[in-house]
């Protein structure tokens, strides 16, 4: 419900990758690059939700994510004060009608929706109890990330692959070139994730690119891998390359 899908833009005019949202606007994030990004992504969430407390607007659930976004998981205490929030706003409440209605000095109630500070669970579910909301809890299956199946977009019929079978598949070495030609299998460099990818793929798609920009995002989203930068040994040139964490 409050699981946030950001994307990432890059200013060709200077280093570093912004972070946005189209669920949240107002969101401000930056970060050294896209892992950077991602891990800062969490504070720059929390100071937007503070701007709708600010200018007391509801807080809007979070929309399916798009292709090449990646999905921020909000922490629970920060999911209980947006539930708080918004039923303070479906009965037109201030902070002083909840410290009022809590029996708590105002500086206690303004914290139980303050995104930047720190409250106890047990408080944000008594507010909640006496707005008659209840937080319901559901379980999900944490998947092993070497289990996540990734899609190979560009073959003629449906394929993909395991993580794991991709590791397996970089053997001792922790870093390929990416691989950006579109030339047959035979002509690539067999040194490349693409490489590997083709061999993944229906035969009928074997002499077409595979490590296109949303099967690497699909695997950097994964934790196991991150992008880099290499040299490739045959060219002596830095290139775009995929390294494991």
């Amino acid at each position: 419900m409050y699981d946030y899908a950001i994307r990432f833009e890059q200013d060709s005019s200077a280093p570093g990758v912004a972070v946005l949202c189209r669920d949240l606007p107002e969101l401000n994030s930056y970060g050294d690059d896209r892992e950077h990004a991602i891990r800062e992504a969490l504070d720059g969430i929390e100071s937007a939700l503070s701007i709708y407390v600010d200018e007391r607007r509801a807080i809007p659930q979070a929309s399916a994510p798009q292709d090449g976004e990646h999905v921020v998981h909000l922490p629970t205490v920060t999911v209980a004060k947006i539930a708080l929030w918004n039923a303070m706003m479906e009965r037109d409440m201030r902070k002083a009608d909840l410290c009022r209605l809590l029996g708590v000095h105002q500086a206690q109630g303004d914290r139980l929706v303050d995104f930047l500070h720190t409250s106890k669970m047990e408080q944000l579910e008594a507010a909640l109890y006496a707005l008659n909301v209840k937080l319901r809890l559901t379980q999900e299956t944490i998947v092993d990330p070497l289990d996540i199946w990734i899609n190979l977009p560009e073959s003629r019929t449906s394929a993909r692959f395991a993580v794991r079978q991709l590791v397996e598949a970089f053997g001792e070495s922790r870093e390929l070139v990416v691989g950006k030609s579109n030339a047959n299998k035979d002509e690539i460099k067999d040194y490349s994730v693409d490489f590997i990818l083709r061999d993944f793929a229906h035969p009928a798609s074997r002499n077409t690119r595979q490590a296109t920009v949303p099967v690497i995002d699909a695997l950097v989203a994964t934790g196991v891998f991150r992008r880099s930068r290499m040299v490739d040994p045959a060219t002596a040139r830095e290139v775009d390359s995929l390294a494991l964490i």
